[in-house]
């Protein structure tokens, strides 16, 4: 995998992994305030860690939905690349060994290359919903 992959992947998996925390977090503090009755209280909590939060007892489950749906989405890209890298391996091996390489190996790396082209974007839109930035990449 390409160190623009593995950084990419390494970022998905510390935002995702702080989201679903502060999901659980959020949702203990809310909870808690809705109990006595102090909603505005929590509404300012939540706005000055993470502005645009929205007090919603539902919210974490949602956030967490989301966060297993994003690692679903992380494995296919991961797995795939795999399957490219390790083709691409096998083309090398029979290369330096002056042999043609199986049809299978070429089909498959070619295969690989191409939906690993085709899903970077898409990682990369879902990193930047986590705050992956231009400058990171």
């Amino acid at each position: 995998m390409t160190a623009q992959g593995e950084d990419i992947l390494a970022y998905l998996d510390s935002a995702i992994t702080k989201a679903a925390g502060d999901a659980n977090r959020w949702h203990d503090i809310e909870c808690d305030v809705h109990a006595i009755g102090l909603t505005d209280l929590a509404d300012i909590l939540m706005a000055t860690e993470v502005p645009g939060a929205v007090c919603d007892c539902t919210g974490p489950a949602s956030v967490l939905r989301r966060c297993a749906a994003d690692r679903k989405a992380m494995a296919l890209y991961s797995d795939t690349v795999a399957i490219r890298d390790k083709s691409a391996a096998l083309l090398r091996d029979a290369q330096d060994r002056s042999v043609h390489p199986a049809p299978s190996a070429l089909d498959d790396w070619n295969r690989a290359n191409r939906e690993a082209a085709m899903m970077l974007p898409l990682v990369q839109l879902l990193a930047e919903g986590y705050g992956w930035t231009e400058g990171e990449r």
